[in-house]
């Protein structure tokens, strides 16, 4: 399958207008369709401008991506589901194209459920990747046709006019070919990480986070009888960067919803610091810098809930009858985001913040859409999403070295507009919770690096245990330790060797991505993946709770078999054995043994 001329189309008056790459003039509206190449991959841009002294005539369903595909055979089509914080969360879902198809994520946050922003087609002489770079509800659509299949993507229930001089950008699309599909997804991820990511901006500088994390495991105290409450202060997130002294490769403090007046969520939309916190987090950020930590900082700009000093700020927000908690930051209004972007601005410089952190918990499709005209059907989103780039982008040049963390109530928003500004550091909100019986966080954990890390390069999430098993369950680049470090009876060394291995096999994870079975929620079977960098590699290898299996065969992939290698096994228990093995070997199925039920396994090897 093969993408030769991009096009995009608009309907205009009434009329569908197919656009080529470059500026085309649909009647005082120019509408430019644009491409940047990474290699073998295409970024498409459609931006629409008003260029007359009068409102155009309306504007329905503008598509950056408009084309038919010729080809006779079956074209199948694979995504993952979106977050729903449980089982769910990513899982494949995938196809024969046999009839029209339309998908769109849930209420106007872009990986939210129903709809997963990277998808590919395949018709078995070779595939496409695609993701689209839209934060609100974009669709993509395929129909069969008599000689292949057409795909459009683009932007829900668009409907509106643009005054005299308006301007606006729409869901951008990139385009990743590879042989087969899981090429196509080889060559997007490697397309992000180089190109479209905070490490193609931040170079050497960048790295994700290992950091202790407090909030979820301290904050479910609210009463604060037993003393809980007294990490939420100057003085116990100082405790916490000593105790994070004692587990070697911890290098970032994390601060969640606990900073500000009021609590979380009824202090959203205050910047006043809580009582615990007199002095604002500069010495607390001072103190992380003096002892080589980074500090994250919890931020939720675009909800702002009742009774918060925002709140009664009508001109800023957009508000819904039937909602009265929470109000929308309106990121539309220019008054309103030079005002957020500034006292954002302030928060970052006064406080000494290395990664912003900004989440958003609400749905916010209807908040737009009820304030949209009649005839401005999806302009609100539209301001919106443009606003919300333009905000990043401002803090992102005005800080320079600043990481960016997309959270959504976990990963609800991973589209490509903001992968390409941030990383998520907590993919979904599975992370809340430590595993039970019930909500096995550990193996949906394992089923969502081994399917987010076909489309992502950085993604990460949280441990609340420094076993081996779950922390390999979670751990990728980055990792958030949720330990109960102020526990007096918390075993340091034991979490300490967990974490120095987490920060050993980082590196990898600048590598290929190889899954090496298939994500399910099945109890019974092993779960193993692989990442090769250059002439070495990691695997990660689990049997799940309830898997007779004590042995399994798993084929490496990238491995000359006419090589040597050397092989380190590290167990459950961490201890090693080291081997020498032909690479044919590895290639055709090396035998890995987990002696006990849910354990777990390293193997690294590497090129002698």
């Amino acid at each position: 399958m093969h993408l030769h001329q991009p096009t995009a189309s608009v309907t205009i008056g009434g009329i569908c207008r197919t656009l080529s790459v470059g500026e085309t003039d649909l009647g005082g509206v120019s509408a430019v369709l644009s491409v940047r190449a990474f290699g073998e991959a295409q970024l498409l841009a459609l931006t629409l401008t008003n260029k007359s002294g009068e409102n155009s005539p309306i504007i329905d369903d503008p598509c950056t991506l408009a084309v038919n595909f010729e080809t006779a055979a079956a074209v199948s089509y694979h995504t993952l589901h979106g977050d729903s914080c449980g089982a769910e969360s990513f899982l494949p879902k995938e196809f024969t194209v046999t009839e029209p198809y339309h998908e769109e994520p849930r209420d106007g946050r872009s990986s939210d459920t129903t709809g997963f922003p990277y998808f590919e087609l395949d018709d078995g002489d070779g595939a496409l990747c695609f993701g689209i770079g839209w934060t609100g509800q974009w669709y993509r659509e395929l129909t069969p046709t008599d000689g292949g299949i057409s795909l459009r993507i683009g932007l829900c229930d668009a409907h509106f006019y643009l005054q005299p001089g308006e301007s606006v950008e729409l869901p951008t699309v990139l385009v990743v070919a590879g042989n087969d599909m899981a090429a196509a997804r080889r060559n997007l991820r490697e397309t992000l990480r180089e190109y479209l990511s905070p490490k193609a901006m931040l170079g050497e500088q960048f790295s994700m986070p290992i950091s202790i994390q407090c909030f979820d495991r301290y904050f479910q105290k609210l009463d604060g009888s037993d003393g809980s409450l007294w990490w939420a202060s100057e003085e116990g997130q100082i405790a916490m960067v000593d105790a994070a002294q004692k587990l070697d490769g911890i290098d970032t403090l994390w601060l969640d919803a606990a900073w500000f007046a009021e609590g979380f969520p009824n202090g959203v939309g205050n910047y006043r610091f809580a009582e615990g916190f007199p002095n604002g987090l500069k010495k607390v950020s001072d103190y992380a810098h003096a002892h080589g930590m980074r500090f994250v900082l919890w931020f939720e700009p675009e909800r702002v809930h009742e009774g918060s000093d925002l709140y009664p700020q009508a001109e800023k927000l957009l508000s819904r009858n039937w909602d009265s908690e929470n109000r929308l930051y309106d990121l539309g209004n220019e008054a309103a985001h030079a005002w957020l972007t500034q006292t954002l601005q302030n928060m970052i410089v006064e406080n000494g913040i290395d990664v912003y952190r900004q989440d958003f918990n609400f749905n916010p499709l209807d908040y737009w859409r009820d304030n949209d005209e009649p005839d401005r059907r999806g302009i609100h989103e539209i301001k919106h999403v443009n606003g919300l780039y333009r905000l990043w982008d401002a803090l992102l040049a005005q800080n320079p070295g600043l990481m960016i963390d997309n959270c959504s109530g976990g990963g609800r928003r991973l589209d490509l507009g903001l992968m390409q500004r941030s990383v998520s550091l907590w993919r979904s909100d599975t992370g809340c919770f430590p595993e039970t019986e019930e909500r096995r966080v550990n193996e949906w954990s394992t089923n969502q690096i081994l399917t987010l890390s076909e489309y992502l390069p950085f993604h990460s999430c949280a441990t609340w245990s420094y076993e081996a098993y779950a922390m390999r369950s979670t751990a990728t680049q980055g990792l958030a330790c949720n330990f109960d470090v102020l526990n007096p009876n918390f075993d340091f060394a034991a979490a300490k060797q967990a974490v120095a291995e987490v920060k050993r096999l980082a590196h990898y994870w600048d590598g290929d991505f190889y899954p090496l079975t298939e994500p399910t929620l099945r109890e019974d079977v092993w779960c193993a993946y692989q990442l090769s960098l250059g002439e070495q590699g990691v695997v990660y290898a689990f049997r799940r709770k309830d898997c007779e299996e004590r042995e399994k065969p798993l084929c490496l992939r990238a491995i000359d078999p006419a090589a040597t290698y050397a092989v380190t096994i590290t167990d459950e228990q961490y201890a090693q054995t080291h081997l020498r093995l032909p690479g044919s070997e590895l290639a055709s199925g090396l035998r890995v043994e987990i002696a006990q039920k849910r354990g777990s396994v390293v193997v690294e090897y590497e090129k002698e």
